[in-house]
This record gives C-alpha cells, structure tokens and sequence, in this order.
C-alpha cells in the first residue's frame, strides 16, 4: 500500500509538471471574444473634406507633359504633413519613455531593473519600420487617420523627471488642424509605478456628419519576450479581462478584428514577465483585438458623437510583479497566469510568493530566499511527514505477516481484507497513514513550484558560483543531476514495500525526473534539491536514530 502511494504521489507530481505542455498543445484556451467586421480604416477611399488632401496614388501620371515625375511616398507624406519632430524624455523611479509630437505616440519605454540576454535595457515597445507605435489613435476614414497619425503636435515640454519630492507630473499635446480636427492629449506620470493617465478629447465639428469613431491601440505586441525551452507552460500576447473572466486570443484565432463586449476592466499584451494593459476609465465602450500585417494590436474603441470624443484611460507598462500589479487595483493582478495547476491554488501561490520577497528582503538573495523558505515549509509540515515516514515503517515491519494473510485467503477476498484490517488493529498500524499526510502537503508543493516557475522576481537573479540567473537553466546541469542523485537516495531509503515491479518503476523516476529538469530553471532545481535533502535527513533521523 505505501509504495503504491509513493508510486502514485511521484507520477502525480509529474503529471502536473507536464499538464501545463500537453493543455497548452491539446486544449487552447476558449475564446470569449465576438468576431466583428473588419475595421473600417481598411477603407480605400475617403470623401474629400476642407483641408484634407487626398493623396496621390503611387505610380500615377499627371496630364501635363511638363509636369514634375511622381513624388515619393515619404515625400507626399511630408509635404502633407510639414513639421518637425520633437521627443519628450520623461524618467520615473522605474522606467524611461520616450514620447513623440508626431502623432502623440511611445516611441520608447525602456525599465531601470531588469537587462536583457545581453545586458542592455528592454524596450517594451516592439517596432518595425512601417509598423505602429502604441499609443496611436485610429479612425474609421483613412485620411483622418492620417492626420493623426501624421501631425505634429505642439507640446512646451522636452523633458520630465520625476522624484519624491515631485511625484507627478504631466504633459500635454495639442493639434489644430486645418480640416477643423482637434486634438487634445494629456499624460500624467507617477514616479514609484509603472501607471500613467491619458485623457484624450477629439472635436471635429466640420467633420461631424461623418460620424467617426477613433480607436486607441497598443501594439504590435510586446517587447521584452524572452525564448526559452519552457515557453509552452505560459501564453504570451492580447489578454482581456471582461465580464470577470480572464481571456486569451491566440494569434490563429484572430482574423482581422475581433471585438471584446461587456464589462470590460482591461485588456493587454502580456508575456511570461512584462504586460503593456490598457485600463479604461471613462468614454470607451469596447476592447478590440486587431490583426494586421506587421503583427497583433490591442485597443480600446471611444465613444463618439457626431466626430467627437473624450476618454481617459490609465496604461500599466511594466513587470508582472505581484505588489505592484495588486497596488494598481483594477484586477490587474489577474495578469498574471500561473498556469493550470497553478490557477487552481492560487489562494496559495501569492503568500507564497510574498513570504519569497520577504526573504529576499533579509538575504539579498533570491537563492538562499528560496531555501529559507523550502526549510520553513518543510518545517511546517514535519509533523506530517514524521508521521507519513512512521506509518511506511510500521507497514515495513508487518509485511511478512501481510503476504502470509493474503497467500492464505488469495481465493476469497473478502476473508483477506477482513484479516488485515485485524492484523493493522492489532500492531496499531494504519495504511493510509503514510498517505494522507503527502496528500497535504501536495497543494503546497504545486504552489511553491508555481510561484518560482511564473515569477519574474528571479528573472537574471544570481545565486552563486556558475549560477548567475535563477530563472534560466543550469548551463553545466550541475543542480539537476544533484537533484537525481537526492532522490534516488531518498527512493533508497524509503521502505521497500510492494512488489517487485512497483519497487523498479520508483527506482527510475529519479532518472526520469533528472532530465525532465535539465531545461528547468536553476531555482525551481534548488528548491527540489533542498527539499530532498531534508526528507533524507528527516528519514535518516526516524529510521536510523530515534527508531520509533
């Protein structure tokens, strides 16, 4: 009996480690999205306006002979759109952005405390030539959305830096435009957070019987991904929060637009680490997902009448830090995804999790954070696993007796158990007695795994020696195979209960395990490996020196 529970607790902790692949290929998350017309700023022409000039089409001849050859694209645009480009720097305690009159768009947000793989700043704005920067406004007729894409508008400031003394500060950009489109953009920072406001008011009376309607995207994607081997345990791109229920939209599911209703509470981009969310407050009435050449966008639709609009929305671009993301309210903290599994114990993921900074907050060190807290959850559950590890002892001692039961009653069942229920009474042994204790214990231990595996605190974390990032894995496999050699021990020491091949299928999960962790982070390993060693000690400790 105990070594099938052996059996079954250590198939069960590989089961979930794998859960995660076999949902992510087999069973994609079901979509809560409407699919929708395409988005009207696909249309090819537009009724000319005062003011709007309507561009000539590459490639087109004039009537004269004399006239000049056809200008360029980039020429029409800036004779359509003179001006200069002017950028606004603005830094934070946390992150530097970088803004452009040119639109009233990010070009640039770049965070102060993580590197990427070479040891530069991430950029969290992803942008490709002929792509859109975030923050663009769109609209439903191509000319306007030219003018607002294209437009220089006037802004006083050049800089912004913010600290405790000024915690807030704003910018403002401002258009007229010739049509009688008017824009009105301003942007508020926080110094401690990764929050900032934009309120935007577009008027356009002359322009109001065309009814237009503006969207605000972010996109395409998000910066800062980071590839690795375990990639397919999270899901990263557009990620809705509506009608209070987490929603993913896989690139494959979206054709052209695909359009969030209901209550809406945000809607982002989001990876293993980092989120760009869109959070709005007042005038929007829908979140959009759009597909277009150069990548996915996420947006937010305004409420328009008659060519007007006014809406303030805040923006989180930042890491998936616990702490912050719950200090930004809005259930923003949903962002994060901890898996299947994971999900599932959430109640015990984020203590978890707190308690690791915590540590963290004492050491300096988020490996020996790691096994502090390994040590007091082993703690925590010793009485327990001292009565789990007495329990398979005890089932040790009468095995002999057990096979003599149940040789003699192998042709009537029922007198077999009978008799090994008195034979348990009588040497006040109990079969489940190793086993509910592990029970326990197992949400606990998927919480912890949980934490380490998604959190991004230990994303370039060092420890020591040959280890200088806990969320990537061992590059020399020194830890995983420390780790197989511990849990061999440990299946070494364990009462040899069961039949023969129940006892050889235990002594391979060792093996098993030791390559399944070569890819995993050196954190998750550590954790693993101090565990093991504890439960040697525990072993060794009840079976070799108390004998009780």
């Amino acid at each position: 009996m105990e070594k099938r529970t052996l059996l079954a607790f250590g198939l069960s902790l590989g089961v979930f480690i794998l859960w995660g692949y076999f949902m992510a290929v087999f069973n994609p998350p079901q979509k809560k999205t409407e699919k929708s017309e395409v988005p009207s700023t696909t249309v090819q022409t537009a009724p000319s306006q005062p003011g709007i000039t309507q561009p000539t089409t590459p490639g087109e001849t004039s009537a004269s002979p004399f006239a000049p050859p056809p200008m360029s694209p980039q020429a029409l645009l800036e004779a359509q759109f003179p001006g200069t480009e002017k950028l606004i720097n603005i830094e934070t305690d946390r992150a530097f952005y970088t803004f452009s009159n040119k639109g009233a768009v990010l070009k640039e947000l770049t965070v102060k405390k993580y590197k990427d793989e070479d040891g530069e700043a991430i950029n969290l704005v992803n942008h490709e030539n002929g792509s859109k920067y975030p923050l663009t406004i769109l609209a439903n007729d191509i000319a306007v959305s030219q003018i607002l894409e294209n437009s220089y508008y006037e802004t006083d400031e050049e800089s912004l830096v913010l600290d405790e003394s000024y915690p807030n500060k704003k910018i403002t950009m401002r258009l007229k435009h010739e049509s009688g489109l008017e824009v009105f953009r301003e942007f508020t920072f926080n110094y401690d957070n990764y929050m900032f406001n934009i309120e935007t008011r577009i008027t356009a009376h002359p322009l109001a019987n065309q009814n237009l309607k503006y969207t605000v995207i972010w996109g395409p994607g998000l910066g800062g991904d980071i590839k690795s081997k375990t990639d397919y345990f999270t899901f990263s791109g557009p990620t809705t929060f509506i009608n209070n229920e987490r929603v993913e939209t896989p690139e494959d599911e979206v054709n052209e637009l695909f359009r969030h209703k209901g209550t809406l509470i945000w809607t982002a981009f989001q990876n293993k680490y980092f989120t760009a969310a869109m959070i709005p407050q007042d005038g929007f009435k829908n979140a959009v997902v759009l597909n277009k050449d150069d990548g996915l966008y996420v947006g937010l639709e305004f409420q328009s009448v008659q060519s007007a609009a006014t809406a303030v929305h805040q923006m989180y671009v930042g890491t998936k830090e616990l702490g912050l993301l719950e200090d930004a309210g809005n259930k923003l903290v949903r962002v994060i995804d901890y898996g299947w599994f994971g999900n599932k114990f959430a109640f015990l993921v984020k203590p978890i999790l707190k308690a690791l900074n915590y540590f963290y907050g004492m050491t300096g060190n988020y490996g020996w954070a790691i096994i502090i807290l390994t040590c007091l959850i082993k703690l925590i559950f010793s009485p327990l696993s001292h009565k789990s590890f007495k329990s398979m002892k005890g089932m040790q001692k009468i095995q002999p007796y057990v096979k003599v039961v149940q040789e003699r009653n192998k042709d009537d069942r029922q007198k077999m158990n009978q008799e090994l229920l008195d034979l348990y009474k009588k040497h006040k042994v109990n079969p489940l007695g190793g086993c509910l204790p592990m029970l326990l214990q197992i949400p606990v231990f998927i919480a912890l795994y949980h934490a380490l595996f998604f959190s991004i605190e230990l994303r370039g974390a060092p420890f020591m020696l040959w280890i200088q990032d806990l969320s990537v894995s061992d590059p020399y496999y020194v830890t995983p195979v420390l780790m197989g050699a511990t849990m061999f021990l440990q299946q070494k020491m364990t009462p040899a209960i069961g039949d023969p091949i129940q006892q050889k299928i235990m002594m391979f999960l060792p093996i098993v395990f030791t390559f399944l962790f070569l890819s995993f982070p050196a954190g998750l390993v550590i954790y693993w490996t101090v565990n093991n060693l504890l439960t040697i000690s525990q072993q060794f400790y009840i079976y070799k020196i108390a004998k009780d």
